[in-house]
């Protein structure tokens, strides 16, 4: 009989301390057991548990806004709620492994996006997890085979002074603002790596021509300018012309152009590595970078792209050596599933 109470007040001891558990924690430990299940072990250490669950914050916010704004919206009226029953969970679960290996933060403007897609054939939502620019910068850096020091990318337009130069063995620039409140048409970009020994600085030229060749031959207006969709009642009605942001995605081409050219460290390289850049460079290229953008870009992910996405195919990750790193405790409590 003392076995049987003894045995009772663990059980309740341990529905306790998970009740205890904050959302952020119990989401920590769903993707571990996700991801173990359907990889194998993981081992992480602190730092990139503290990332799963800043993870959770903003994925949680952006579920709930693109909830929001799929209600208000006539075309997605049909589309099934945006929430944590309706996402993939073994998907969410590798990706957010993977990134938090690498040390992405998605607390850090820039560094790392949620970017929700309708899956046509589960009729649920693929959230992917996308470096943004700052985030491409990191991996870079943290992956290049010599120190980089810095990565620094601009556009010129029209009216700017720029000028490349090469002494003493080191590529540089010039590079002037002439007049900030009127500098004319974007006529290219520059992207400056630079390294601690700068024998190796390496300056990344393009022309606007160079540039527009990387936009997607299904570019979104919205971000791109041009004709867009003009849908009332659930109905295409016909076109309306919008500015877009174009000059906002040449920046993010050229940024994408510049990263690509650090030299990468072989002995650096990893799983998480080869995971995460291979699934940005599919998204980017492959499934239009343009409407990814859109996702990332349209007032904090309110829009949803509906897509045929492929069959997530298993693969065999292997751990990475832990990066012990020191982080403040996030203190910000976020209600959200019982997972």
């Amino acid at each position: 009989m003392e076995e049987k109470n003894s045995l009772t007040t663990q059980k309740e001891t341990e529905v306790e301390q998970v009740r205890k558990l904050t959302a952020s924690e119990r989401f920590t430990n769903m993707v571990m057991n996700e991801f173990q299940g359907n990889i194998g072990e993981l081992n992480l250490n602190d730092y990139q548990r503290q990332l799963i669950r800043n993870y959770f914050i903003e994925i949680d916010k952006s579920l709930k806004t693109a909830e929001t704004n799929r209600s208000y919206s006539k075309k997605k009226a049909n589309d099934p709620s945006v929430t944590w029953d309706n996402v993939n969970m073994n998907k969410l679960a590798v990706d957010v492994v993977q990134n938090a290996k690498l040390g992405l933060d998605m607390s850090i403007a820039n560094h790392l996006h949620v970017v929700p897609f309708k899956n046509g054939k589960t009729n649920k939502y693929d959230l992917t997890l996308m470096p943004g620019y700052e985030g491409l910068k990191y991996i870079a850096a943290n992956f290049a085979l010599y120190k980089v020091v810095d990565i620094k990318v601009e556009l010129v337009h029209e009216n700017d002074i720029f000028q490349p130069t090469y002494k003493n063995n080191i590529e540089g620039y010039e590079f002037k603002i002439t007049n900030p409140f009127s500098r004319g048409n974007v006529i290219g970009g520059f992207g400056y790596i630079r390294y601690e020994n700068e024998v190796h600085n390496k300056l990344v030229v393009m022309s606007i021509e160079e540039l527009l060749k990387r936009k997607p031959s299904t570019a979104s207006a919205e971000f791109w300018g041009g004709s867009k969709d003009k849908w009332e009642d659930g109905k295409k009605v016909g076109t309306e012309e919008v500015e877009g942001w174009t000059n906002e995605m040449l920046y993010k081409t050229m940024v994408r152009a510049t990263c690509k050219k650090v030299t990468v460290d072989p002995k650096k390289i990893n799983n998480s590595y080869i995971y995460v850049m291979e699934t940005n460079e599919n998204y980017y290229v492959e499934n239009q970078e343009d409407k990814v953008q859109e996702e990332i870009e349209e007032n904090a992910n309110k829009l949803l792209i509906d897509i045929e996405a492929e069959n997530i195919q298993d693969t065999e990750y292997a751990s990475t050596e832990n990066n012990e790193v020191s982080e403040t405790q996030n203190t910000n409590i976020t209600e959200g599933p019982d997972f």
